[in-house]
């Protein structure tokens, strides 16, 4: 009898302590209807994680991450000398949320859009994509890359919401490019592929000054004066 209770006893601890490796929380996110839980996860759906399409590094694509929210910093806080913010950014706004979800469902930022009562959201997809990978950032015994990746985009989001970027940008000294000169900063990102191009006065920033991250080409402008 004494040996059924210790066996009993000890497959107990040994549940106990093996749920408490496994069901350690490594990686969290804000709410969705938070600014910082939002514009986190716009930056991960943006950017690759170990096994997808564009996957290249960690640092990758953490730079991916921080120059997606430059973007929409600068579309907002550094309009160059001879544009309109609605010019770059369709829209005439100070509200980093307008910057996302403008134009709809399918409109500057693909899949986040605003509700018919104003709140932001976002397609089915992203959400399901968010559990995926926070299921395996939260797995195993110890946080990895992926934990690390979902750490860094909501600590980008939270400091964003509290002051602004907490990194640099790293096209800010951009002035050339194929000789003409453009603005610096990048503007725009899109899917790292030729056919696609936001057109008008942008300029694909080559891969000699790193404008290709995380399966994503970004943008900058032509100078006007």
């Amino acid at each position: 009898m004494i040996r059924t209770y210790l066996l009993i006893a000890f497959l107990f601890l040994t549940s106990f302590f093996s749920f408490g490796v496994y069901a350690e929380t490594f990686a969290t996110l804000k709410p969705a209807t938070t600014e910082e839980g939002y514009l986190a996860r716009l930056m991960i759906n943006e950017a690759p994680f170990p096994g997808e399409r564009g996957w290249q590094s960690v640092s990758n694509t953490k730079d991916a991450m921080l120059s997606i929210l430059w973007v929409l910093h600068s579309r907002i806080h550094h309009i160059p000398s001879g544009y309109r913010q609605s010019h770059i950014a369709a829209v005439t706004t100070d509200d980093i949320i307008d910057i996302i979800t403008v134009g709809g469902e399918k409109g500057q930022c693909d899949g986040f859009y605003r509700d018919k009562r104003g709140n932001f959201t976002a397609v089915p997809r992203v959400e399901e994509r968010i559990v995926y990978l926070l299921n395996i950032a939260n797995s195993g015994g110890r946080p990895g890359k992926f934990a690390g990746l979902m750490t860094y985009a909501q600590g980008l989001a939270s400091a964003y919401t509290e002051g602004g970027p907490s990194k640099a940008d790293k096209f800010l000294s951009l002035h050339d490019v194929g000789g003409i000169p453009v603005t610096g900063r990048a503007y725009s990102w899109m899917s790292d592929m030729d056919y696609y191009s936001p057109g008008g006065n942008f300029m694909k920033i080559p891969n000699a000054n790193s404008g290709s991250l995380g399966g994503n080409r970004f943008f900058t402008l032509k100078k006007l004066n």
